[in-house]
């Protein structure tokens, strides 16, 4: 693919010979050719998402934000024609300067900026603030916003105390527009919102729950040059699995339907996967119920805590990485917290939800979330509870809630490490990234898996974060009938996200 950066205004046909001319060759840079592993996440993967549509013709595409025309083209000629129709829609719409206006009628689009670049052809453009690279298929910063994100934690140092709401608004607002192309960051926030939510006469306090966030943001720039964000990390597509998860006051537990197209590592194979945890006594006795009102763990932290760990179980069994990912959980609270990646709160979930976004930028899947109703979710609930069961008794158990065609039933245990880390966030300590990023096996090479999706078409509202205007959404009904075996089948799994009870 190739782009053009914006450009505004009309043109006349001597300014489009001229933005021709300018052109020039393509600028194709050498592609990096690096698998490396970078320490804050796994080698980005060698093969894409075969759920990724496929038109067998030339890219042609070109939006409008604002006063920015932003235009994407393959092959040379086809990237001339869609810049002309370019030009000419905007004279159609801006006429070109005769002889009856003012000398000081500036023309919308001037020669000065085509001289610069502006509507020339490149496969690296800087569009709206970030660099796009259509050959290695990734967004990063520009340098200078690099620059001034270093430049902004360095003028926060970890004695200092207290500063002013004005500058607090400023840092916030910078880092949210810098964290909307970098994975894990939108979840860092929770800490210094509540620092804001708290402020006294104009001053924030800046408690450890804020330098630590912001902590957290200098290892995000420790790394941000070597590891530009890939691009198939930030639109979902279809989903390559769906699970169910749950949490009660004896444990957690989760279920995941991988689709026929989702690699799984050493060890596993294209089957569903199981897992349960049982909560340690000092979390159990930490639960606020009626017996227990000034407990400090809720239900919803416990359900947050199971959210984490059930990607955590599928991305130790299958290769997640650039793959969307469709989680479902019966807990609102959980399912907002999740959606949102941030709470005004410096309590249990600020330390799971940090978590959460470390993972995902390990880890490089694309996560989504909906609801489940409870009486719908058997699996799960069956495994969160029914601790007096081995696994043989409870597999034997669940049988008939599994897929017609499966032919067995994989366990998953979570590991000791990442464990006690999800424990430190229950007790709202923090964890170190190093203490529960987990490496996990290689690919099974010995599974095939199908190389073609079965709903090629996206339907559904692809936007990351908001509803599409043209969605339309089907009236919704707590019903025991959303436990359907016929859409937990592989074949059925990347339409899953057409069926979104709550959209983003």
């Amino acid at each position: 693919p190739q782009m053009t950066a914006p450009a505004t205004g009309n043109v006349s046909a001597e300014k489009m010979r001229q933005a021709e001319n300018c052109a020039g060759s393509l600028n194709v840079p050498t592609p990096a050719g690096s698998n490396a592993k970078c320490h804050q996440s796994l080698p980005i993967p060698t093969e894409r998402d075969p759920c990724l549509p496929a038109t067998g013709r030339a890219l042609s595409y070109v939006d409008i934000f604002v006063d920015d025309f932003i235009g994407l083209a393959q092959t040379n000629r086809n990237g001339r024609r869609v810049r002309r129709i370019l030009l000419h829609a905007i004279d159609d719409v801006f006429r070109p300067n005769d002889s009856r206006d003012s000398m000081f009628r500036r023309e919308p689009v001037s020669l000065k900026k085509l001289r610069k670049g502006d509507c020339s052809w490149s496969t690296v453009k800087e569009v709206l603030g970030w660099i796009i690279d259509t050959v290695n298929m990734t967004i990063a910063l520009p340098k200078r916003r690099v620059e001034r994100l270093s430049a902004i934690l360095s003028s926060i140092p970890i004695h200092q105390k207290r500063t002013s709401v004005k500058k607090w608004h400023k840092v916030l607002g910078e880092l949210r527009s810098m964290a909307l192309a970098l994975p894990g960051a939108r979840h860092l926030f929770s800490h210094m919102q509540e620092a804001l939510s708290n402020k006294i006469k104009g001053r924030v306090s800046l408690s450890k729950g804020v330098h630590d966030s912001l902590e957290d943001f200098r290892w995000l720039l420790e790394d941000i040059a070597a590891r530009p964000t890939r691009i198939a990390e930030l639109i979902p597509l279809l989903a390559s699995a769906v699970g169910h998860h749950d949490a009660s006051g004896a444990g957690a537990g989760g279920v995941w339907f991988p689709a026929s197209t989702l690699q799984p590592r050493e060890g596993y194979q294209n089957e569903p996967v199981v897992w349960r945890l049982k909560w340690p006594q000092h979390i159990i006795d930490e639960l606020v119920s009626s017996s227990n009102p000034n407990g400090t763990i809720s239900n919803s932290d416990l359900e947050l805590a199971g959210g984490l760990i059930h990607l955590e179980a599928l991305a130790q069994c299958f290769d997640t990485r650039e793959r969307t990912l469709l989680s479902k959980t019966d807990n609102l609270n959980t399912l907002f917290w999740q959606r949102k990646a941030s709470a005004t709160t410096d309590k249990v979930p600020a330390h799971l939800l940090r978590m959460l976004g470390i993972h995902q930028r390990y880890h490089r899947y694309v996560p989504r979330h909906d609801y489940l109703s409870g009486p719908s979710n058997p699996v799960s609930d069956a495994l969160s509870r029914d601790f007096h069961l081995d696994w043989t008794a409870q597999l034997a158990q669940l049988d008939h809630l599994f897929p017609e065609g499966s032919a067995s039933c994989q366990i998953w245990e979570p590991s000791e490490q990442f464990v006690a880390a999800v424990l430190l966030a229950l007790q709202k300590k923090r964890a170190r990234p190093e203490d529960f990023l987990l490496e996990p096996n290689a690919n099974n090479t010995s599974v095939d898996t199908l190389d073609h999706c079965a709903h090629p078409t996206l339907e559904w509202a692809s936007s990351p974060l908001v509803k599409g205007s043209k969605t339309k959404l089907t009236s919704f009904k707590k019903s025991e009938d959303e436990f359907v075996l016929r859409d937990l089948e592989a074949r059925h799994i990347p339409s899953s996200l057409e069926r979104l009870k709550v959209t983003y």
